[in-house]
């Protein structure tokens, strides 16, 4: 959204811009493939008239699945007693640069928990780590690069013994590659790294990567394990990790460094410039001072599978009324059929995704519709409907990234909010806050309480201490890239008894049951942090 302070030239010619952008990234999107879908299975693939790129990406996929010794082929009168083969499909995939990608996926739901896996927990990066090294980009004025680790999850170790029956295909690939014949009705294949679908596969890629970044002098954030920082003469080197996707800030020569040593362990295609994220695009200005983020793909997919339910509703300059809090239905309600109420849910998913990145805007008419996912009204979905029609109507918006340039030191803001008895029918209160860093939006939440308040100022104390321990958490980060930041760190409240209650011991009949959170507020207000 443009910033209302700007004249109304400057206003439209912003708007201008994405707008091109916007509908140039749509339209190549669109024309990609004609709107065929991707094969579903290996025996759909080999009827589509692209099957000789299928099977040529296919092949490649099996090449390197030998190189990286991934599997090893085995008679299935080998297989340990009691052990049973777990499956495995091919998932197809037409990138949206007209790519075409193949990739053999196991089974992953009928590994058994503590034989075929024990751990599988893999972290990424936070979304309050990525926009704060943006706004880091811009006052550093650094180079941000992106780098794609290819067939990431073969190169992770397994510690277990996994046995899986034979990719389809692979016998027709084996017989022409190494002259003998196999079959899947005698012989199977024993996992020796990991693979796509695997439980665990996730995590072993991921400590195989941290092992690999500690190899080459990088240090993780003790705060984002997905955050990766070494100290240079010049600057200051900072790479972030999503999966396989993998941003660098830094300069140039710094950036080149780091892809050269990655490639001694991994296939590292470097892209190039930052512009797509995930599934967020990346909009840079020309002078370098500001960042735009919004996910057109995304918006596509909405006004592919919502326009025809929104086409007699009327546009809205907001994305739900005053004061509009949605109730639970009750006993006798009508409630919408279960084939609406699964597009409901993915409608709710769509615009949640929305929310985590690029539209905060949007934060607490989402949350609202999240409260009936399993058993909406027609009401409901006229609400759903409305926000649908609004954010397909402000397309064009995004998180706009523009820090304040400083002089001094780095400084972070945080602001917070609370609707007492929000929710009308737990009479929970509703918590919201954001959080500023040098002037640009890193965080925000619009949440629902997990108990209920007795008072106004309580709410507000428990919303306080929400946006605290983002605070505490961004600035665990900003001190482990070696950035000194401004103490003590500011947070606006608009309640005098919550304000009195973090800055003063008391204890009373409307305070004393409030412990934990008030301990933990006030004990970083008297260290000077807060």
């Amino acid at each position: 959204n443009p910033d209302p302070g700007a004249s109304l030239e400057n206003e439209e010619a912003e708007v201008a811009m994405l707008s091109r952008v916007f509908n140039c990234e749509t339209s190549m999107v669109a024309s990609i493939n004609d709107g065929n879908p991707d094969p579903k299975s290996y025996a759909e693939a080999k009827v589509t008239k692209d099957w000789n790129h299928w099977w040529e990406t296919m092949c490649t996929k099996f090449k390197n699945m030998e190189e990286e010794k991934v599997w090893q082929v085995y008679k299935k009168s080998d297989l340990p007693q009691g052990r049973k083969l777990i499956g495995n499909r091919w998932v197809y995939v037409l990138k949206d640069d007209g790519r075409f990608r193949a990739r053999t996926v196991a089974k992953g739901f009928s590994q058994i928990p503590g034989k075929d896996f024990h751990e599988n927990h893999a972290p990424v990066v936070n979304d309050t780590t990525f926009h704060l090294v943006l706004v880091l980009k811009i006052l550093l004025q650094c180079e941000a690069g992106k780098f794609d680790i290819e067939i990431a999850f073969l190169y992770g170790d397994l510690d277990e013994e996994i046995w899986m029956q034979m990719p389809e295909g692979y016998d027709e690939y084996y017989k022409k590659t190494h002259g003998k014949e196999i079959s899947s009705t005698t012989h199977c294949v024993k996992l020796l790294k990991a693979l796509y679908g695997l439980v665990q596969a996730a995590r072993q890629w991921w400590k195989k990567f941290k092992e690999v970044m500690k190899s080459i002098k990088y240090v993780p954030s003790t705060a984002d394990p997905c955050l990766f920082i070494k100290e240079g003469k010049d600057q200051n080197t900072f790479v972030i990790i999503y999966v396989d996707d993998g941003g660098i800030f830094s300069t140039q020569e710094n950036i080149d460094d780091i892809i050269q040593a990655l490639g001694k362990d991994f296939k590292v295609k470097y892209i190039g410039k930052l512009e797509h994220f995930v599934v967020c695009h990346r909009i840079e200005n020309p002078e370098r001072d500001t960042i735009w983020i919004h996910q057109p793909k995304l918006l596509k997919h909405l006004k592919e599978n919502f326009n025809d339910l929104i086409k007699s509703t009327r546009s809205y300059k907001t994305p739900a009324g005053p004061k509009t809090v949605i109730m639970r239905p009750q006993e006798g309600d009508t409630l919408i059929t279960p084939e609406d109420q699964s597009t409901y849910r993915s409608a709710v998913g769509m615009l949640l995704y929305l929310v985590k990145h690029s539209r905060p805007d949007i934060a607490n008419a989402v949350r609202e519709l999240t409260k009936v996912a399993d058993g909406a009204t027609p009401a409901h979905w006229k609400a759903m409907t409305r926000l649908i029609k609004y954010v397909i109507d402000t397309e064009y918006f995004g998180l706009k990234i523009k820090p304040k340039k400083q002089e001094e030191m780095f400084y972070l803001e945080g602001i917070s909010d609370s609707e007492y008895a929000g929710d009308r029918d737990t009479r929970i209160s509703v918590y919201g806050y954001i959080l500023y860093f040098c002037g640009a939006t890193i965080a925000w939440k619009s949440k629902l309480g997990r108990s209920v308040t007795l008072s106004s100022t309580e709410a507000e104390y428990f919303a306080m201490s929400e946006v605290a321990k983002e605070v505490i958490f961004t600035k665990q980060v900003i001190e482990s890239m070696c950035i000194k930041l401004k103490s003590p760190i500011i947070i606006k409240v608009d309640n005098v008894g919550a304000i009195y209650l973090a800055n003063n011991y008391t204890t009373s009949q409307r305070t004393k049951h409030i412990d934990i959170r008030t301990h933990f507020v006030r004990e970083f207000i008297e260290d000077g942090i807060l």
